[in-house]
């Protein structure tokens, strides 16, 4: 992936001159996006209702609960509930 980044060229060329499908570099960019999530995610489990504030954006989800800027990247959020839903 290092090396794709510094070359310049997109993926599809990347991919065509170094002799790789590109389903494999896409399958094992999304592993390593997964691992990556895995590594920095952690849920902290909350104790009673938590009243949501001002300026916050609230997702619940299969009882557990998540309190974020409204501001948030919503890549990233919406990588963060992908990885939830698969477990």
């Amino acid at each position: 992936m290092e090396q794709c980044q510094k070359s310049g060229k997109s993926k599809r060329e990347f991919c065509r001159d170094n002799g790789i499908p590109e389903k494999t570099f896409y399958y094992r960019l999304r592993q390593l996006r997964e691992a990556a999530i895995e590594q920095t995610s952690k849920l902290v489990e909350l104790e009673g209702p938590v009243a949501a504030r001002e300026g916050m954006l609230r997702i619940q989800y299969r009882g557990a609960s998540l309190e974020l800027p409204e501001n948030v990247d919503i890549d990233a959020l919406a990588a963060l509930l992908r990885s939830i839903q698969s477990c």
